[in-house]
């Protein structure tokens, strides 16, 4: 149960909804987690490679070690949030991450570049992801959905925007300013929010999940036959916890998604203009790749919010992890510059579709009450796996001179899961949130 530190009364005005100005926080805390993600970390590869004259092994074996080890911890993450609340432990890992790209602007060798990359991992694309996701999780239910699609814009953004903005900031300033001004940027944007604006739940400001009135009855699941479509319900506000959620094959299957997509993922978009370049594609064309892998990604993580809020999770997620396929089936045949955008196109369709289904399915399948350990969980597997994204493309290319044995195998773990995802289901017991199955 969380404890709440004490934070000042607030007098919210009658009839507004303080969780509306939650989301605009929770997707800023989203785009802060740019220096621990592979979109940002790529930007800087080519600058430190050079600059420290690593290989390209010993750069992806840092790269590996370093998210591996971050997972660890991370399991730490959600346990403690759930305890202390998401505002004390958000503004702790801010804290954190704004002193890793610190240190990350000093590394002179393969040991320290591991410990930036580790610091990085877990602050950034672990910690602050998870917490920013639990923060809207907390204060919406049958509206998180939508409110998931909203986010959606901001974290697309800065995947479209922020690598070129970094490639630009490093050719003029150098990698390791570059490095010290993200640290600025991010304490500097999240530290006055979390100070002034930023509260846990809905219940610190006398108000109720999805600004439900206190008296108001939950309603019961409503399904409609003529179209199948499905409306989240709350019956009661009741929790699994992680033992419980664990006993059901639900779980396992959605990290084991989540995992996966979380692996193929960062290494696809780690080397994709080493893919590009050895199939004789140029930078720049590879470049606008990113544009139609943004894009694609916010249309379907956009209209699949809305879609989660009305649909079974598991027909979602079908659809997700099948165009996840299709994309690396495209990839894997592409040599032409029109054939690497249609990648980006069904690749980032599908992660958009994953996305909108990982931001809700959590805390509607188990509840709040153990959100943060449930999801810390999973995030950490997820974490472990994106690192080893990467070190099985370079280990291909090393000992085979290309990287289609790894492709391969990305395809022989996706399939399977597409298969899987129909399998996904809601607990068992009745008072957990959740769309009902059709």
């Amino acid at each position: 149960m969380t404890t709440s530190i004490h934070t000042p009364a607030l007098r919210v005005p009658q009839g507004f909804f303080y969780g509306y100005l939650m989301v605009p926080v929770a997707s800023l805390a989203q785009i802060c987690t740019a220096p621990g993600q592979t979109f940002a970390i790529s930007a800087f590869i080519p600058a430190i490679r050079d600059s420290l004259q690593l290989s390209e092994i010993s750069l992806t074996s840092a790269y590996m070690i370093g998210t591996l080890v971050a997972a660890f911890p991370l399991m730490l993450v959600g346990p403690i949030a759930d305890r202390i609340g998401n505002r004390a432990t958000i503004t702790g890992i801010v804290l954190l991450l704004a002193g890793a790209c610190f240190f990350a602007s000093f590394v002179n060798s393969f040991a320290t570049l591991l410990l930036a990359f580790l610091a990085l991992r877990f602050l950034g694309q672990g910690s602050l992801s998870l917490l920013s996701s639990n923060t809207t999780s907390m204060w919406f239910r049958t509206k998180l959905g939508r409110v998931s699609a909203i986010m959606s814009i901001g974290m697309a953004g800065a995947f479209a925007v922020i690598p070129g903005w970094l490639l630009a900031s490093i050719e003029s300033y150098g990698w390791r300013e570059t490095y010290r001004g993200l640290g600025l940027i991010v304490a500097g944007i999240m530290l006055p929010l979390l100070a002034v604006v930023y509260r846990n739940r809905p219940e610190d400001v006398g108000q109720h999940l999805d600004g439900n009135r206190p008296d108001e009855p939950l309603p019961h699941a409503e399904s409609s036959r003529a179209t199948g479509s499905q409306r989240t319900v709350a019956i009661e506000e009741r929790s699994l916890s992680l033992r419980d959620a664990m006993r059901q094959p639900t779980f396992w299957i959605l990290m084991t998604i989540m995992s996966a997509w979380a692996m193929i993922g960062t290494g696809l978009v780690f080397y994709l203009f080493a893919i590009g370049e050895a199939r004789g594609i140029d930078k720049d064309a590879t470049a606008a790749v990113f544009k139609t892998f943004a894009l694609s990604m916010l249309a379907m993580q956009f209209s699949g919010g809305f879609l989660a809020d009305r649909f079974a999770l598991h027909h979602l997620l079908f659809a997700g992890v099948g165009l996840l396929s299709l994309g690396t089936l495209t990839l894997f045949f592409a040599q032409t510059s029109p054939q690497l955008h249609l990648f980006g196109l069904l690749f980032g369709a599908g992660q958009g579709i994953t996305v909108a289904v990982n931001a809700t399915v959590w805390v509607r399948y188990y509840g709040r009450a153990h959100l943060g350990k449930i999801r810390g969980t999973s995030w950490s597997a997820s974490v472990a796996g994106s690192g080893a994204g990467p070190f099985l493309l370079g280990w291909a290319k090393d000992h085979s001179g290309h990287f289609e044995p790894a492709i391969i195998a990305f395809l022989c773990i996706l399939i399977p899961l597409v298969l899987l995802a129909l399998w996904v289901r809601p607990p068992a017991r009745p008072d957990v949130l959740a769309p009902a199955a059709s």
